[in-house]
């Protein structure tokens, strides 16, 4: 691939990253209080507030430390096994640094960089992989928390997909 190329995937794994996927999730806690966020469907299931921390840690770790280098320490089980509920102000305070964090780092990238490895993440992966995986992974659990949120409260997002900006 060309560089121009390169560079328009980055940009394009960026807008979808940071303001799409990124806006469904902030839509979602909008418009639900802390009670919804933590509430769980089983004792199997995940609360979306479990499920954004999970993002927030996937992000800090795979964007931030793996591609940014910057240090972050995972802790994947907490993510889980918090009980909540945080308040939604501090969750989404948690949420904005990961996103802020990211955005930062994929600015930075440069496209030569895409097929770099490193194993700071614990495998040897190129830039490329960590970048996409996390966009993939990402809107996953986006589309998780916008069902959960849907099944809460009929009537919550009305159509937020189109609403959501891409870019």
């Amino acid at each position: 691939m060309t560089d121009s190329a390169n560079q328009s995937l980055l940009d394009l794994a960026r807008a979808r990253l940071i303001v799409h996927q990124a806006g469904l999730v902030r839509a979602c806690l909008e418009v639900l209080n802390d009670g919804q966020i933590w509430w769980r469907a089983n004792e199997d299931s995940n609360s979306i507030g479990n499920l954004v921390l999970h993002l927030t840690g996937s992000t800090r770790f795979f964007i931030g430390h793996g591609v940014g280098n910057s240090g972050y320490v995972r802790d994947r089980e907490r993510e889980f096994s918090e009980p909540g509920p945080l308040a939604r102000e501090e969750l989404i305070a948690h949420f904005e640094v990961a996103m802020a964090e990211a955005d930062r780092v994929l600015k930075a990238v440069d496209p030569v960089m895409l097929d770099e490895t490193n194993d700071r993440t614990g495998k040897i992966v190129s830039t490329g992989e960590l970048i996409f995986n996390q966009v993939l992974h990402f809107t996953s659990h986006a589309g998780q928390i916008m069902y959960a949120t849907k099944l809460i409260q009929a009537g919550l997002l009305d159509e937020v997909w189109k609403n959501t900006p891409m870019q």
